[in-house]
């Protein structure tokens, strides 16, 4: 997997977490506050969002991703019009 495809990955997964934290935390204020209409829950939803999703993208980009992939070995076919023999 190359290294653009492996911090897709992970920023993705990223993605999904912040989604469900905001979620979360839209849930809990609904649950929590009695009187919370439906605009504050969506905005601790989203304040939630935003500060795990963008403090996850902002670690994730500390991490140098390599490629662990083999390098590709190219092998010369061998000469058959050498004898073995060097001339100068």
């Amino acid at each position: 997997m190359s290294p653009n495809q492996k911090k897709a990955v992970v920023v993705f997964v990223a993605f999904l977490i912040s989604i469900i934290g905001g979620l979360a935390a839209a849930l809990t204020m609904d649950n929590m506050v009695e009187d919370a209409g439906g605009w504050a829950c969506l905005a601790v939803g989203c304040g939630a969002w935003l500060a795990m999703f963008f403090g996850s993208a902002g670690i994730i980009g500390l991490f140098e991703f390599t490629d662990t992939r083999a390098p590709a070995v190219r092998q010369v076919p061998p000469n058959s019009n050498q004898s073995g023999t060097f001339v100068a």
